[in-house]
């Protein structure tokens, strides 16, 4: 089947090389290699009203921009190479624009002095939009919801073996707004009490396009207006909007696996906890990535060691313990417990736990008044 159509309406636009890039790629983001559906590897170009409009699909989400045009000629739509389109602007300095479309679908960039001459492809062939119908909706300051994802996102687990874990559970509400993630080995638990959302829902939230709004959200100081209905979410901010398929089933009853009878209070150094992790993890097994934690009064030891390669290395932190032992030991993977505590941002790492085998609660030792971060790890068996 033919992609090309036979003929298009001509237009002619000038936009600037630096916003339009800034948009360009993070439309891309979403878009991925796919063999049965190749039209989906470039981007939709949408010229009305004086206005460019960006549009990247996966097939489960969408991405827009909407950009304003000073100078415009004729209006239409035109799916354009994706990748050399968004390479051939990131290159340009902080220059105009002109872009010619044909006909014949000929592209024809002018910029800095350099001529560019590709295909597209015609319109009819791209994915239309499909718009939320019977929506719900609710405001979240962007810095807050950049966070929420932030702290959550990493802990999610393998779709392909379980697809409601490869999501965020969102649980929204009159009283605040909660985002868990786990992959079975961990779980994160965010709670802002500054959202008031004044309606009630649980979604799960596919895990690809909270990481791309996450980098469209860095530095705004703006709310995002989140919509939802049955099968559907939408985030629209500024000049984007991110659309995206809700994942369908129950989500876990993550509340069942956070132990209460905590006994044991372990505090140390976050960095430096991190630091040292990451230089003796080198050494540790690579498909376990084992560490041994064995606190010693005000010593926490660790120690990595692959004995199938006879490697071995030991490092200390400061730590405060609080239990009725004085001696204890646990492991860990490092890998999972290294992405925790670069996710925590307070000075102090708190760990509490019952005993070597059951689940451990971190926590960080300064709180924001109105949030409420919890993240659990699961121990390893340690070797003899």
């Amino acid at each position: 089947m033919c992609i090309f159509a036979e003929k298009i309406n001509i237009m002619k636009f000038i936009v600037s090389s630096q916003l339009l890039s800034k948009n360009l790629q993070n439309v891309n983001g979403i878009i991925t290699v796919n063999r049965s559906v190749p039209i989906i590897e470039n981007i939709l170009f949408i010229i009305a009203d004086n206005q460019l409009t960006l549009r990247g699909t996966d097939l489960e989400t969408t991405i827009s921009a909407t950009l304003e045009l000073s100078e415009v000629e004729g209006e239409g739509s035109i799916v354009v190479p994706g990748k050399l389109i968004v390479e051939t602007i990131k290159s340009l300095p902080d220059v105009p624009v002109v872009f010619n479309i044909k006909e014949d679908y000929t592209i024809e960039i002018s910029a800095n002095n350099g001529k560019y001459e590709l295909m597209g492809f015609d319109a009819e062939q791209y994915p239309q939009f499909k718009e939320i119908e019977e929506e719900k909706s609710f405001k979240i300051a962007a810095a807050t919801l950049e966070n929420a994802i932030g702290k959550t996102a990493f802990a999610t687990g393998n779709a392909e073996i379980r697809p409601v874990m490869g999501g965020v559970f969102c649980q929204i509400s009159n009283e605040n707004i909660t985002l868990v993630a786990t992959d079975a080995h961990r779980l994160v638990r965010y709670i802002n009490t500054s959202v008031k959302a004044n309606v009630e829902a649980d979604l799960i939230i596919p895990k690809k396009p909270l990481l791309q709004l996450k980098n469209i959200l860095q530095g705004l100081d703006v709310d995002v207006n989140v919509s939802y209905s049955e099968d559907r979410a939408c985030f629209a901010v500024e000049n984007t909007v991110i659309a995206t398929k809700l994942i369908e089933g129950k989500y876990p009853n993550y509340e069942a696996v956070i132990p209460s009878n905590n006994t044991n209070v372990l505090q140390v150094e976050r960095l430096d906890l991190l630091q040292k992790m990451k230089n003796i993890s080198l050494y540790a097994n690579q498909s376990t990535h084992q560490i041994r934690f064995k606190i010693e009064g005000d010593k926490l030891i660790l120690t990595a060691e692959d004995l199938d390669h006879s490697t071995k290395a030991t490092a200390s932190v400061s730590c405060v313990f609080e239990s009725e032992e004085s001696e204890f030991e646990i492991g860990f993977s490092s890998k999972l417990l290294q992405e925790i505590l670069i996710n925590l941002d307070a000075n102090n790492a708190i760990f509490k736990f019952s005993h070597s085998t059951g689940a451990v609660l971190v926590f960080e030792d300064e709180k924001k008044d109105d949030e409420d971060i919890l993240m659990l790890i699961m121990p390893v068996m340690l070797n003899a």
